[in-house]
């Protein structure tokens, strides 16, 4: 499954993590995307300039290293100011779309974003009690490597049914 494709299956985004690591461990880039994921933190994360320099974190070489990308735009129709929900894929750059997920994770979006908070709902000091979009944490491939999937041999899926009881055998047909 592809980034785009993932993002497509649930119109409550409004904020997008993606991380590109070699293999789901070494952390090659990083995008944030969204009006609280894409406000750049004061200590952003540092990722490798080149792939070659991936795994060595510890050394402090700005030619080696740079900070991730974050884009504080919004990703949704709901924090544009529409009265629904979808997500505006065409706002992610492409080269992140076509990206295999490795894995994933969702959580309650924050209603406060650093710049301003989200919809407030009339009064000064409280936020939208309506507001139910989600966060995304997606772990990516690099382009071009994709997940292999397994197929177990037939002598192995043998083996372990040997002696086991079928249905047949439990209903006694």
């Amino acid at each position: 499954m592809t980034v785009k494709e993932l993002i497509e299956l649930n119109q409550m985004i409004t904020d997008i993590n993606i991380t590109v690591r070699q293999n789901g461990n070494v952390l090659l880039d990083q995008l944030n995307i969204g009006p609280a994921e894409g406000e750049n933190p004061r200590f952003p994360t540092r990722v490798p300039r080149d792939p070659k320099y991936a795994g060595g974190m510890n050394q402090h070489n700005e030619s080696m290293y740079k900070d991730a990308a974050y884009i504080p735009k919004s990703v949704n129709s709901w924090d544009d100011g529409k009265d629904y929900w979808q997500v505006k894929v065409n706002r992610i750059p492409t080269k992140w779309l076509d990206l295999e997920v490795f894995e994933w994770s969702v959580s309650p979006a924050s209603t406060v974003c650093y710049s301003s908070p989200r919809r407030r709902n009339g009064k000064e000091n409280f936020t939208n009690v309506n507001f139910h979009g989600e966060r995304i944490d997606i772990t990516a491939l690099p382009n071009g490597e994709s997940l292999e999937i397994k197929q177990p041999k037939q002598t192995d899926i043998d083996e372990q049914l040997a002696g086991q009881m079928s249905i047949e055998d439990l209903l006694e047909v």
